[in-house]
């Protein structure tokens, strides 16, 4: 078989029915460009599990990943990125079906029309689509510009960019920062990010009424507001990050929170959070302290104020980070 082209990574959380059809929408896509799938489960039920290595027994997934518990997406997409050293990542989510056999292709043919080193993802609105100067009406379609970030449902982010760049920052936690603080990235980097019309490409089943998220802990819109504003009233972290990329006091490209330690024969994973992370989410404490306490006291605007950048770049270099 020739080396894959695209390595497909599907994060899995139960909806057991949707990701079997997303998996097995992928294995009617024609192999003019080669790709493999690999699928990293977030501890879904032991049911889908079984289910996920019959697939892998079957050939019908290509790499196969159990995390021993729910490690959220990020690190669960970043064990899948590092699983195939292939020239294309592409993230798909386990509720999405792939229409036509010919999908990747047309997503790369779009593709060409802009500049290489770039990302490509999903916009649900012709409207979207139009909004923003620069996009390309070409013969394989509209090539839309994001001025903000792509969703992650089904992106693709080529290996030259991500060698500059990075994966998935780990630093939030299980739902709703990953593709956002990448967007963060790619406009600080000033490079671009394209949109496809998501409907020409793919059905998304995602709703949260049909599926059973509503039967585990997780609570998907508490994740995603502590994002903004903390617990404690705070900063949330992405905020906090957004300041530190924007400031450049922070480098862009980020570290990674876990490791992989062991992958057994039964695909079990072992994970344990990589020692030399501590000193960044240290430097995350110290500069959150310092910002909250700032804007407490003096408003939102006193966040640029000289001195504080100053220790907060200090923390940075500190920590290796800067």
């Amino acid at each position: 078989m020739p080396s894959p082209l695209v390595n497909i990574t599907i994060p899995v959380f139960h909806r057991p029915l949707l990701t079997q059809k997303t998996i097995l929408a992928l294995r009617k896509t024609s192999s003019v460009i080669p790709f493999s799938v690999t699928v990293v489960d977030n501890r879904s039920s032991p049911e889908l599990r079984e289910r996920l290595r019959q697939f892998k027994s079957d050939g019908i997934i290509d790499n196969l990943f159990l995390l021993p518990q729910n490690m959220g997406i990020a690190c669960a997409c970043n064990i899948g990125w590092d699983a195939v050293d292939a020239p294309y990542y592409l993230k798909l989510d386990n509720d999405i079906c792939v229409s036509g056999p010919d999908w990747l292709e047309r997503l790369f043919a779009l593709w060409r029309h802009g500049k290489p080193l770039s990302t490509l993802g999903p916009s649900h609105s012709m409207e979207q689509m139009r909004m923003n100067a620069g996009g390309l009406e070409t013969p394989d379609g509209r090539l839309g510009i994001c001025l903000t970030n792509l969703q992650g449902q089904c992106m693709l982010v080529p290996k030259v960019l991500s060698d500059v760049l990075g994966t998935w920052n780990e630093d939030y936690g299980l739902y709703g920062a990953e593709d956002g603080d990448y967007g963060v990235r790619m406009n600080c980097a000033e490079l671009p990010q394209y949109y496809y019309y998501s409907a020409s490409y793919f059905t998304d089943f995602g709703s949260d009424d049909a599926t059973d998220y509503g039967k585990t802990d997780l609570d998907k819109r508490k994740e995603h507001s502590e994002l903004f504003v903390a617990g404690d009233g705070g900063l949330g972290l992405f905020n906090i990050n957004c300041f530190l990329f924007n400031l450049c006091l922070r480098h862009w490209k980020v570290p990674r929170r876990y490791r992989v330690v062991d992958v057994n024969q039964n695909h079990e994973v072992t994970v344990e959070e990589d020692p030399a992370y501590s000193p960044v989410r240290d430097a995350l404490v110290r500069s959150k302290r310092l910002l909250d306490s700032k804007i407490a006291r003096h408003g939102k605007s006193s966040a640029f104020d000289a001195k504080l950048v100053m220790y907060l770049k200090k923390i940075w270099q500190d920590c290796g980070h800067g």
